[in-house]
């Protein structure tokens, strides 16, 4: 019985593996169908008597002054050819993972826009592509020197002969090949199913109006005024990493000169063995033309080789980027190595290790720009109902200044001086001060960016819950050195080095008009002084909300900034432009002092 079963379990089997290839079969002769329609398009026609146009494109999209994103229209007006040749190409040029694209419309005609590149595997297509056309010349000259008629009937002959035994003996390979091929080729349903994934993918990254409007508005002026720099450090060092990249280049160059010529040599010696005596003078023509096509070929690759040395050499010296120069001091080792704390070292004045600073070119205005963070003149605002400052400060300690005479505000950022349970080189506040502080009388509704650190992280948490926030995200600070590598000797820390710190963002209410999704929430910046947090963040809370009342705690000078208040006992005296915010602190501090308790408790009793 469990016999009978096997057997008809093994029909089945059958039966369905017959089933499958028959639809495969189907498939792949609508495939085919498919095919000898197309065979009417010239596209392969285009792109074999087209080579010229081919390695133009490969020219275009390989060279370093390439601007991303380019469209098929762009490429058709620097090489010429049809839109439909420029097309296939960089069809042809995607499947092969050298390009990245995509579909656009160029008015009214379709075409792809090209998005990435990969320089390297292009320029090993435009090598072969050069090889290619290199082996056809030759085959081309071969053909037209050998007028012998009875070698090509022989070798006809034996080709029949051979491609008849072949076909014999394969058969019965080619139909378990083209059984698992068929098998293993995706399915119609697949395929469109694969189409449609890409299609609403594309859909769903692609930014709406919206977005594209506000990024236009945030946009810098000009592009980035910002310089780079260099990966290799100081001049030196990026002068040797050059020679060494134009040594490995000479190299390469030589070793495929010599493939070159030894493959040439290959070649004439096989038809030197395989001519006969009776075509002795066309063989000795023929090879007269590989010697002179040869010839012709060393010169052009000796030319190219002598044309990209000079443009390598051009580019060496051509690094613009920033570059640092080492300080060397009397007292200084060079043994030793770089100091772990470079520019932000203690004891620059006898430390022996290297520090370093940033070798300035002559062409670079050094000169610093003129501060107008203190103007007077007054601008008006996005929100009409709000008026932009220049930055105002006041020096006062927050734990006695009574905080409902400031008004109300969109956006709070405040760098408390937390008690971690460390020596630090400024003064500290108890956990109870912190939670005791008036920061809910400065919000209705809004943001607040708390920076914390260390066992703060969990204090900062509960303050803000206390203080009637919900923490909606956070934002973290990567910390690099003045060379632009990451900090791993970070000064606080119990158990591991912190190299970096995090803000936390709370939100109380329901605050409008706060463009999202614009920044994101890690900065990657130098450490300057201590507790100086990086200027990035100010850019950050002004692009998610723009034109609003920001007010800074715990600042200290070189935290004032345009239409923002600052606070904290580190700053020189006070600076008021607001009327009405001078009316009424003036009405609750007379004397100007909020820096003691006494003084806040005799104005309370005054009022």
């Amino acid at each position: 019985m469990a016999d009978a079963w096997d057997i008809k379990s093994l029909k089945t089997k059958r039966n369905t593996l017959r089933e499958k290839l028959e639809k495969r079969k189907k498939e792949r002769f609508e495939i085919l169908s498919d095919k000898q329609e197309d065979q009417t398009n010239p596209k392969k026609e285009l792109v074999e008597a087209d080579v010229e146009v081919q390695k133009a494109v490969l020219q275009i999209l390989s060279a370093k002054t390439l601007v991303l994103p380019i469209v098929s229209t762009q490429i058709v007006d620097k090489v010429g050819g049809t839109m439909e040749m420029v097309n296939f190409i960089l069809g042809k040029l995607a499947n092969q993972g050298a390009i990245g694209i995509r579909n656009v419309t160029i008015g009214t005609e379709a075409g792809y826009e090209v998005i990435s590149v990969q320089t390297k595997e292009l320029l090993e297509i435009y090598d072969d592509v050069n090889d290619s056309c290199e082996h056809k010349e030759d085959a081309d000259v071969k053909r037209k020197l050998d007028d012998g008629q009875d070698v090509e009937d022989v070798q006809r002959k034996q080709l029949k002969v051979d491609a008849n035994s072949g076909r014999k003996e394969s058969t019965s390979l080619d139909a378990s090949d083209d059984i698992m091929m068929l098998l293993s080729l995706p399915s119609t349903r697949e395929k469109q199913s694969k189409q449609v994934g890409e299609e609403i993918l594309e859909l769903l990254t692609k930014p709406t109006a919206k977005e594209r409007s506000v990024a236009e508005k945030f946009k810098s002026h000009g592009g980035a005024q910002v310089m780079e720099f260099c990966s290799h450090g100081t001049k030196v060092e990026c002068l040797k990493a050059q020679q060494v990249a134009n040594e490995m280049a000479a190299k390469k160059k030589l070793e495929r000169r010599e493939e070159k010529e030894l493959r040439s040599a290959n070649t004439t010696a096989a038809e030197a063995t395989n001519s006969n005596s009776s075509q002795k003078i066309a063989t000795d023509d023929a090879e007269d033309g590989e010697i002179l096509v040869e010839t012709l070929n060393n010169c052009e690759g000796e030319s190219q080789e002598s044309t990209d040395d000079s443009e390598s050499s051009g580019d060496s010296d051509k690094c613009t980027k920033l570059h640092f120069k080492k300080i060397i001091q009397s007292h200084t080792d060079e043994s030793l190595g770089d100091c772990s704390f470079l520019n932000t070292c203690f004891h620059m004045a006898t430390c022996k290790y290297v520090h370093y600073e940033v070798d300035t070119l002559p062409h670079i205005n050094t000169n610093k720009p003129t501060d107008v963070k203190t103007k007077l003149s007054l601008k008006r605002s996005i929100d009409s109902s709000c008026t932009l400052y220049p930055p105002q400060w006041i020096q006062c300690d927050l734990r006695f200044l009574d905080m409902t005479v400031l008004g109300k505000f969109a956006v709070v950022m405040a760098d408390p001086p937390w008690d971690i349970h460390m020596e630090l080189p400024y003064g500290t506040m108890s956990d109870d001060e912190m939670r005791a502080l008036g920061i809910p009388a400065l919000q209705e509704e809004g943001l607040i960016f708390l920076w914390v650190t260390g066992r703060a992280m969990e204090l900062g948490r509960d303050c803000l819950k206390l203080w009637g926030y919900e923490r909606v995200d956070e934002l973290i600070w990567v910390k690099t050195n003045q060379l632009q590598r990451i900090i791993r000797t970070g000064r606080t820390g119990h158990w591991l080095n912190h190299g970096k710190e995090h803000c936390l963002v709370g939100m109380k209410g329901n605050p409008t008009n706060l463009n999202r999704g614009l920044d994101c929430d890690v900065i990657v910046a130098e450490v300057r002084a201590t507790s100086h947090k990086p200027d990035e963040i100010y850019g950050i809370i002004e692009r998610l909300s723009p034109g609003t009342r920001k007010i800074e705690l715990f600042g200290r000078p070189h935290n004032i900034q345009p239409n923002w208040i600052t606070l904290g006992n580190q700053l020189d005296g006070i600076r008021l432009v607001d009327p009405e915010l001078i009316t009424q602190f003036q009405k609750r501090y007379p004397d100007g002092n909020c820096m003691s308790p006494t003084s806040a408790a005799s104005n309370a009793i005054k009022n």
